[in-house]
């Protein structure tokens, strides 16, 4: 046990406070400071978070508890909440107790990372702030942070220390020479882009400050997939739309954002990263990736942590009421079952909720306000309470139809089938009493149908016969089934249909799409982001993706260009390595084959594939 300690600051790596033992002890060999806190003198430095933290708290007479050096000291909490259960406990057991070799590689700080510092970074105004306060300034562990620019702290711009790490011994501690600082205020950061690098800063700092550790990466997931659908970027299943995700996700941020934080987006790469952080896969996403999605999802991040327990559910929390007027507790809270499913049409989630006393009804969602959930869309069982209610007051038979209606919350027709199926027979005089009961059901069924048909026409009185048909395609095949001659009486009258494909020079338009596709082809090509060429890229680029796919046996010189230029899936892998490889060779940099098949961002088994053809590209 050691009687003298450095004690950290607030914010300070450990690595730092290490550096500031060293120097203050007088030690001219790091190994004998190595040797007093850890027992062992082949310990490598590691500036973001260390290993063998255990001994080091026994050594420092138990001040300090290994997890608090960990959460307090270390920046392994900015990654805690993205982590699977098992790969983090795994982690602090290796960072506790072991040499820590492997941990950057489990975090994604190797394969993963983007926006590296290579070196130290500090804030100026901390600094300053630090040399008339302490008389000396300290390594923070938010300023180390990759794609950290600004200073979360007073949005001060972050500038590298002069000492590099990388010529150093591997066992040094560096400690922050304040003669070394430059401590003046200066931004270089354009304007359009500070704000948001500000608070992507700010909310990196606050993974560092909060307790986040009983988060995983699993209740995160759920997290997105739940405020994604409140967007109405999933299915009711939670299947993300990923087209309209990444249409969105572009437009609040631009690409030039997203390629200042090396975060850009190919979506036709079925595994860019955007599609990876919302799906059930083990990898493991950069927390910066992370706080991008959340920032576009919350505005607040402190919110998103919050209520990240909380499920989702477009109904609310139940239990939810039961709308059953002839029962005790209407418009109690005691519906416990809740099904929620898709309207086929409009894709909006649908609720049936089923009570005990078996009224079932559904409705359409989500609820916007706290009146929504006394609404019925639908009744689709009375059930028993409800019709004895009903039995009841037919036997005392002092009761008008619309009367009972209104009692029993339901349609007159309902109370006359139901004074049918009963066999109270009230009404049997009533010229709408029908004494069949599949006659009544069918009878009921195509007069709400052809209501449901004019009630369309009403709203909609431009449409055409073809357009109400699709919006009531039920409706429509019942009533011509029982009654067509009513159908075409009340639908519009029927167009006379133009042949435009007779009309339009089809060898004309083949010679316009080709240099349009052409113009088109050379432009993707030369793009700074590679976009693999296909129909339907091309296609969609210049708004003509119907055509192609609808007519192109009409468009023989256009198909057969396509054909030349459409790439496989390999042949645009191998196309995007060396577009890779050529950027290196223009800066200069260093060729090495992982970095490529990383930074192209393809799965090793696919990257064996194509590997001889990009050795060969690299000896040419």
């Amino acid at each position: 046990m050691i009687h003298f300690f450095t004690d950290p600051y607030k914010d300070e790596l450990i690595y730092s406070a290490i550096a500031r033992y060293h120097y203050y002890t007088g030690n001219m060999d790091c190994k004998d400071t190595l040797e007093e806190l850890f027992g062992k003198r082949s310990i490598i430095a590691s500036l973001e978070i260390g290993s063998y933290i255990d001994i080091l708290a026994r050594n420092l007479g138990g001040r300090y508890k290994a997890e608090n050096i960990i959460s307090k000291y270390t920046i392994f909490p900015f990654y805690n909440p993205f982590l699977p259960d098992d790969r983090k406990k795994e982690l602090l057991e290796k960072i506790k107790y072991d040499d820590g070799s492997g941990i950057y590689t489990k975090l994604g700080m190797v394969a993963g990372s983007i926006c590296k510092k290579r070196g130290i970074y500090y804030c100026p105004c901390c600094a300053n702030k630090e040399i008339e306060e302490y008389g000396e300034t300290y390594i923070h562990r938010e300023h180390q942070l990759q794609g950290v620019f600004i200073c979360p702290n007073d949005g001060t711009e972050l500038k590298k220390y002069p000492v590099d790490r990388t010529n150093s011994s591997r066992i040094e501690f560096i400690r922050l020479d304040n003669k070394l600082l430059d401590l003046r205020n200066v931004r270089g950061i354009d304007n359009m882009q500070y704000d948001k690098l500000y608070k992507l800063s700010k909310d990196a700092y606050y993974l560092l400050q909060t307790d986040l550790y009983d988060i995983s990466k699993e209740k995160v997931l759920e997290k997105y997939k739940n405020m994604l659908y409140e967007k109405g970027l999933t299915t009711t299943s939670k299947r993300i739309k990923q087209r309209e995700l990444y249409e969105e996700f572009i437009s609040f941020y631009g690409k030039e954002f997203l390629a200042l934080m090396e975060s850009s987006i190919d979506n036709n790469d079925e595994y860019n990263w955007l599609r990876v952080i919302t799906r059930n896969l083990s990898r493991t996403v950069h927390p910066i990736r992370h706080l991008l999605l959340i920032n576009f999802l919350e505005t607040d991040i402190d919110s998103f942590f919050k209520d990240i327990k909380v499920i989702f559910n477009p109904f609310g929390k139940g239990p939810w009421p039961c709308l059953n007027r002839a029962s005790e507790h209407y418009r109690r809270n005691v519906v416990k079952s809740l099904e929620i499913t898709e309207d086929y049409k409009t894709r909006v989630p649908v609720g049936t909720f089923t009570c005990e006393c078996g009224f079932v009804y559904s409705r359409k969602g989500p609820d916007k306000t706290e009146t929504d959930k006394y609404k019925i869309g639908r009744i689709k069982s009375f059930g028993s309470v409800w019709e004895d209610k009903l039995k009841q007051y037919l036997k005392e038979g002092k009761y008008g139809l619309r009367e009972l209606a209104r009692l029993m919350n339901c349609d007159p027709k309902t109370i006359l089938k139901f004074d049918f199926i009963l066999e109270i027979n009230m009404f049997e005089n009533n010229s709408r009493y029908i004494k069949d009961k599949k006659a009544t059901t069918g009878s009921d069924k195509l007069s709400d149908y052809k209501n449901c048909i004019l009630g369309n026409m009403a709203s909609n009185p431009t449409a055409t016969r073809t357009e109400i048909r699709s919006m009531c395609k039920k409706e429509y095949i019942f009533i011509y089934r029982k009654d067509k001659k009513w159908l075409y009486n009340k639908l519009p009258i029927e167009t006379k249909r133009i042949n435009h494909n007779a009309l339009l020079d089809w060898n004309k338009r083949d010679i316009e799409l080709l240099f349009i596709v052409k113009n088109r082809h050379e432009e993707l090509m030369d793009s700074d982001e590679p976009i693999r060429i296909t129909k339907s890229s091309i296609g969609r680029e210049i708004l003509i993706l119907t055509t192609l796919e609808k007519n192109i046996i009409k468009l023989p010189n256009t198909e057969k260009y396509l054909n030349e230029i459409i790439e496989t899936v390999e042949d645009f892998q191998i196309r995007r390595c060396k577009k890779i490889i050529n950027n290196k060779i223009a800066k200069g940099e260093p060729i090495k084959i992982w970095e490529i098949q990383r930074i192209a961002g393809i799965r090793s088994e696919a990257f064996g594939k194509i590997k001889a053809i990009i050795l060969r590209y690299i000896d040419s």
